[in-house]
């Protein structure tokens, strides 16, 4: 039934060809006898009849064989059909399998979605919760802070309102050490240039001398010349450099004052370190014989 069912036109041509078959082995025989025999004279009944029936055992024979062939065939088609059949069923049912797993995985992914579901909810509900614990003791605080802030500015105002008065009558007193500072200074270093000056004229002579000691008189006429020289001194009297900055008008004149200059190193200094700095760099008019 599962066959005529999914083959019912083979089944039926099946069917009708065995009975045909059937049909052809029991009636044809005789009416092709009889058809042979009527065809033929008398005299030959005997021998045709013979070969008639030898005839009809070969044809049968054949018809056998194929009948037999054919079975075979329809045998193995059944077969290759069951086959077929029973490779369906079995690729239905791995597909059944393979549906019910993925089934039973989509429902256990499903399980594990609700679950990781429900626990984040949980967690967010937990948040939530501290969240709002949070903000409430935030909002403790802060209100806490603010009062807190409002007594510390009172505080402040009032020790802003003393500072500011001690801060006055500090600055006023301030201003009046400042003013009498400045006024000390001021008279100090009056005092203390009077004396770097009377120092750098005295020294200026002494240092003069010494060039003048040093000084080669060049060749050729030199009454009347003089030049304003400028040299840089090192602690301890070194010069560093000596430059004509006026000239004589007279270049070898010049070139000889600046080696005399040189020459004349260490230059006299007073031992005061305060009074070393107006000795740095130097200026001084140089004239032979002290004219």
């Amino acid at each position: 039934m599962d066959l005529f069912k999914k083959h019912p036109i083979a089944v039926m041509l099946s069917v009708i060809f065995h009975l045909a078959l059937v049909i052809f082995f029991v009636f044809g025989a005789e009416l092709f006898n009889e058809k042979k025999i009527e065809s033929k004279p008398t005299v030959n009944v005997v021998k045709a009849t013979v070969i008639d029936e030898s005839k009809v055992k070969a044809e049968a024979k054949k018809l056998k064989e194929l009948e037999k062939k054919k079975k075979l065939q329809e045998k193995k088609r059944l077969e290759d059909i069951k086959e077929k059949r029973l490779a369906e069923e079995k690729k239905i049912a791995d597909l059944k399998k393979q549906h019910a797993e993925q089934k039973k995985k989509l429902a256990q992914q499903k399980a594990e979605e609700a679950a990781k579901q429900a626990k984040l909810k949980q967690q967010q509900a937990l948040k939530r919760k501290k969240e709002a614990e949070a903000e409430a003791e935030a909002k403790k605080k802060k209100l806490a802070q603010a009062k807190k802030e409002k007594e510390r500015l009172a505080k402040e105002k009032v020790a802003k309102i003393k500072a500011a008065a001690d801060a006055k009558a500090a600055k006023e007193q301030a201003e009046r050490e400042q003013a009498l500072r400045e006024q000390l200074e001021k008279e100090e270093q009056e005092n203390q240039k009077r004396l770097a000056e009377k120092a750098v004229a005295s020294y200026r002579d002494l240092i003069k001398q010494k060039v003048e000691r040093n000084w080669i008189q060049p060749p050729g006429e030199i009454a009347g010349l003089n030049c304003v020289v400028r040299v840089r001194i090192m602690p301890g009297g070194d010069v560093i450099d000596a430059q004509v900055i006026q000239s004589s008008g007279n270049a070898v004149f010049d070139r000889s004052v600046e080696r005399a200059t040189r020459k004349a190193a260490p230059l006299p200094l007073p031992d005061d370190p305060r009074l070393a700095s107006y000795f740095r760099i130097l200026e001084f008019v140089f004239r032979p014989g002290g004219q």
